[in-house]
């Protein structure tokens, strides 16, 4: 029964807050109305005071941004630069992605803006998704003596992957990840005899991509692409292998014995280290101020994954059951989706962009 007592308790207070915020973002809103009104009718200098009360307890976001917009055109008209500055960096904070528009905003407040910026210099990503890893074969081991025939065939894998990006322009982006990746392939091989041994390989890749990567920064869809390097570290390889073995038995009839391996471990007759490059694209789509995305990546691999020596005189685990390993390089198709986070940095530019601005204000003078 207390328990009960304490928790109505507690959604009474969490109501009779939510009214009273709710009350109070009503009054501001008659307030920066009551001070638009004041400043169509040419009364500025009561308009920060009135303001106050409501920017330092009651506005939310989009409250703010108009009271601060209409404060910066306040102070432009009151000849008082610094507050001018102040309260345009304010509208920032608000609304990193504010821009001005001369067909909506005063000539001096479009000139103010080109003065600031609020673009990312750095964004936070992260991201899951499958992949899948065809293998291009450099050289083919045979040591049976007999013409064989092997099949490599697709199998999924699974990544997780997070990074940064160093936001060189709006278009431009170097970015850094580091991803944890899971691939799987399957090597079937047929012999003259119809015997059929299949080694099916897991891995896990810890991945670091260096990529460049140009972006359209318009609208709700902002389609991408890029190009990179990756430094790849094979953690492991776990395997199986699976023979069948067909003999004859008197009369000609074949008779098939199968014979599987435990899971055996080969990252020791792997090349830890590999290089791959990589292209890519997708889209990302713009949620508030951040970004979800869905990309698609295929990397080439540079390296071959297997030690040379573990194979013709090699004594590897998955000799014992008939399984020799091809000199090969692994690709890599990911399908990936995503959050980004970009870091807003609201702040007053070293070289403002006014001269656009100039031109045009020198246009109309004539």
């Amino acid at each position: 029964m207390r328990y009960k007592i304490i928790v109505g308790l507690i959604l009474l207070l969490a109501g009779y807050a939510s009214v009273l915020a709710q009350n109070n973002r009503m009054d501001c809103e008659q307030t920066l109305s009551l001070a638009t009104e004041e400043f169509n009718a040419g009364r500025f200098y009561g308009i920060p005071a009135l303001l106050k009360p409501c920017i330092d307890r009651g506005f939310g976001r989009e409250q703010r941004q108009r009271a601060y917009l209409l404060l910066t055109q306040t102070y432009l008209i009151l000849d008082d630069p610094i507050s001018a500055e102040t309260s345009y960096i304010e509208i920032l904070r608000a609304n990193p992605e504010f821009e001005t528009d001369t067909a909506l905003h005063a000539i001096d407040l479009v000139y103010l803006s080109k003065k600031f910026t609020a673009d990312p210099i750095f964004s936070v990503f992260g991201g899951i998704g499958l992949n899948t890893s065809p293998v291009r074969v450099i050289h083919t081991i045979n040591p049976w003596g007999s013409p064989i025939s092997n099949n490599y065939t697709l199998r999924p894998g699974f990544q997780f992957r997070g990074g940064i990006d160093w936001n060189i322009t709006r278009e431009l982006a170097l970015s850094g990840e580091f991803n944890l990746l899971n691939s799987s392939y399957r090597k079937s091989q047929t012999r003259a005899n119809h015997d059929r041994v299949t080694y099916i390989g897991n891995q896990w890749w810890m991945v670091m991509p260096v990529s460049i990567r140009f972006s359209d920064t318009k609208g709700k869809y902002r389609p991408y692409g890029y190009g990179g390097f990756a430094v790849q570290w094979l953690v492991s390889e776990t395997g199986r292998v699976t023979n069948i073995k067909t003999d004859e038995i008197d009369g000609g009839t074949p008779q098939s014995n199968t014979r599987e391996s435990p899971t055996l471990r080969l990252t020791s007759f792997r090349n830890k280290i590999n290089q791959s490059f990589f292209v890519g694209g997708g889209v990302r789509i713009k949620t508030g101020l951040d970004y979800v995305f869905a990309d698609l990546r295929y990397s080439f691999g540079l390296t071959n994954v297997v030690v040379p020596t573990s194979t013709y005189g090699g004594q590897t685990p998955a000799i014992e059951f008939g399984h020799v390993d091809d000199y090969f390089r692994i690709d890599n198709l990911a399908l990936s989706v995503g959050y980004v986070h970009p870091i807003y940095n609201p702040r007053k530019l070293k070289r403002a962009r006014t001269k656009s601005v100039l031109k045009l204000i020198n246009r109309s003078a004539k």
